[in-house]
């Protein structure tokens, strides 16, 4: 028996208003390296949840529903400082009781999605998104009276935190997605995750993290297009994510897909963490290149360690 069509409905993304370039920055590396890298600087914000409440509101509007036909709510973030509220209480008698004030029930609130069930994902780095968008779609196959799931990531750095990482500048942003049955412009076709809890110790085996990057990444893409009995060459475009621009280029060659498929932004964002490929895949469709029954892979791989492969196909709707 066939799956039903499950998909995303609609998605949105929201930047900060600040804008630091290169220049301004603490950097380890020097700029002409991250320039030649794909990184002109940074989105600077100074609250995920307000972020997250404006890619959330625009997903929404993007998808016609209202906050009340929301049946779940996920919130992710890479970051445990993300996923809390400050009080209104600042009684320091009650420390412990301010780790509770969590961001997913405070959205829900400001939001009015009563009728919504909360949920968080957290401990996926920058593929947390992918796996909200998983637990999505299996609640939608398990529970027929779930219609609408809407996934809201959003990541914002510390104020004093270094804004590069592993070669790589960290802007910070939100997106918000809404899984849904019905009025789908993304169809579902398959995913696939590999974790490896070895990699745990981030600072410590960074570049341990970095040999193992390339050959995971080839076998978690290469797992998904078997899954779904398809070749490198049936993918019609590769949405990346705002990670080095010269890695890109190498994962292509080494999983077989003709480099011509890869999808090259006008504009770069950094590495925005949940929102990269969002960000992407929104500036892929304002620029025309999407078309009814288009293929579309989407990777991303996040420190905890996954590496996690997703599989699109666009519909009729993606031209409305």
């Amino acid at each position: 028996m066939n799956a039903p069509d499950i998909g995303i409905r609609h998605f949105a993304t929201a930047l900060p208003e600040q804008f630091q370039p290169l220049e301004a920055l603490s950097t380890t590396s020097n700029f002409k390296t991250l320039r030649e890298f794909g990184f002109d600087g940074t989105w600077i914000g100074d609250d995920a949840g307000w972020l997250g409440r404006i890619a959330a509101e625009r997903a929404l509007l993007n998808a016609a529903l209202e906050a009340q036909e929301v049946d779940v709510l996920f919130w992710i973030s890479a970051l445990s400082g993300n996923h809390q509220c400050p009080s209104s209480n600042a009684d320091e008698g009650s420390t412990v009781l301010h780790e509770f004030c969590y961001r997913g029930s405070w959205l829900q609130e400001q939001l009015n999605m009563d009728r919504a069930t909360v949920c968080g994902i957290a401990q996926q780095g920058c593929a947390g998104m992918f796996s909200a968008l998983r637990q999505a779609r299996a609640l939608l196959l398990a529970e027929p009276d779930i219609s609408n799931v809407l996934c809201v990531g959003s990541d914002v750095f510390p104020p004093e935190a270094e804004r590069e990482v592993l070669y790589n500048l960290i802007s910070d942003a939100a997106c918000a997605c809404v899984l849904s049955r019905e009025d789908i412009q993304y169809r579902w076709l398959g995913f696939y995750q590999i974790s490896k809890g070895y990699y745990w110790d981030v600072p410590a085996k960074q570049s341990e993290i970095i040999a193992a990057y390339f050959p995971t990444a080839v076998l978690a893409i290469r797992k998904v297009l078997a899954q779904q009995g398809l070749q490198p060459t049936d993918i019609d475009l590769v949405i990346p994510t705002g990670v080095n621009r010269s890695s890109w280029p190498i994962l292509m060659r080494l999983c077989g897909i003709p480099e011509s498929r890869l999808f090259e932004p006008v504009k770069r964002f950094g590495h925005t963490v949940a929102a990269d490929s969002f960000l992407m895949l929104e500036q892929a469709k304002q620029q025309g290149r999407l078309r009814p029954g288009m293929k579309l892979l989407l990777f991303a791989y996040g420190f905890g360690s996954s590496w996690s492969a997703l599989l699109l196909e666009t519909t009729h709707l993606i031209e409305s």
